[in-house]
């Protein structure tokens, strides 16, 4: 009876962490939406939403922080930027 129930708490552990790496792993965002992006002088991203990908107008602001798990891939998706730089970004799918 102890040996079913260790392995039947190795299995739930197990398989807990398992869904926790998959969630933490999905940081990297599609964007919808074509507009233009700026870079504060804190390295906040701010994404001022013009167009959605069907062509439909827009009016929104997304803002990511250097702290945030999908600034990263948002700065790469940009091309880059410098704090006080802005540039015009298009849709993209992940």
């Amino acid at each position: 009876m102890n040996r079913k129930f260790l392995v039947f708490i190795m299995l739930y552990v197990a398989s807990a962490s398992t869904a926790a790496e998959i969630r933490q792993s999905d940081a990297r965002p599609s964007m919808l939406y074509s507009g233009t992006a700026a870079m504060l002088d804190d390295g906040t991203l701010t994404l001022h939403l013009r167009l959605t990908s069907d062509g439909k107008a827009a009016n929104d602001v997304l803002t990511y922080k250097v702290s945030d798990r999908a600034y990263d891939d948002v700065l790469r998706h940009l091309g880059g930027l410098r704090p006080g730089e802005t540039k015009p970004f298009r849709p993209w799918k992940d």
